[in-house]
């Protein structure tokens, strides 16, 4: 990272300190010009990765000068946090609408399949977000802020799961109290494969493989049903 992606100028936007927030923004992501600098700058990031993307290139990619953007973010370390931040709520935004869409008259387990294949087909369509994934995963070693950063949205990530399983199934209790466990089994699964589809393309069977993860997962909702129902639940 160069000194000058470091330098600030009058006006810039400084980091916030760590808080017990879920990724804190230091900017306003509905101002326009902020919006599209963030989504440039995922796109170089990544492209290029954190390290060999500069704010210049950043900038030339909106045909806007690295002054510009050095306005709104004071360092490319805070740019790399918000990025971050703002690229995985957005892609968590379009899951949720996904999982808005699910038909309610569904039975429990088809509306969980329905939610799950959400999920994994907003991964599998958003190369940006898993690219950006695996800068952070990469790079979070070397920054406590993006460390912070990164536990918070995955948190975020694996509660959305839990709050998407538990209202399609009706019954925050229908795993018998495992819901967070089996969220972050999810979560995990869905990340593993997305991964491992990148680095070997189709000698990684990705899809067949989520479509077993499917088959373990829907046969164990079935059997949950199943006790609910001979309990007379």
């Amino acid at each position: 990272m160069s000194a000058s992606d470091e330098s600030s100028t009058s006006g810039g936007v400084s980091e916030q300190p760590a808080t017990n927030e879920s990724a804190p923004r230091a900017v306003d992501w509905d101002n326009p010009r902020v919006a599209s600098i963030l989504a440039a700058a995922a796109t170089c990031f990544a492209r290029k990765g954190f390290s060999a993307t500069t704010l210049a290139e950043i900038g030339k990619e909106l045909g806007l000068r690295k002054s510009i953007v050095h306005y709104y973010f004071a360092s490319k370390a805070a740019l790399i946090h918000e990025v971050q931040s703002y690229t995985y709520h957005r892609h968590l935004d379009g899951v949720r609408a996904a999982l808005n869409q699910v038909p309610s008259e569904d039975s429990p387990t088809r509306r969980a399949m329905s939610a799950l294949n959400a999920l994994w087909g907003a991964l599998k369509d958003n190369r940006t977000t898993l690219w950006l994934n695996i800068e952070v995963w990469a790079s979070a070693r070397r920054d406590e802020e993006l460390k912070r950063r990164a536990a918070a949205l995955h948190q975020d990530s694996r509660k959305l799961v839990q709050e998407g399983m538990a209202d399609v199934l009706g019954d925050p209790q229908a795993l018998g109290g495992q819901l967070v466990p089996v969220s972050s089994l999810i979560i995990a699964v869905l990340n593993g494969l997305s991964v491992a589809e990148y680095l070997e393309g189709d000698d990684a069977k990705a899809d067949e493989a989520y479509q077993l993860f499917l088959l373990l997962l829907r046969l164990g909702l079935k059997e949950i049903e199943g006790a609910k129902a001979a309990a007379g639940e």
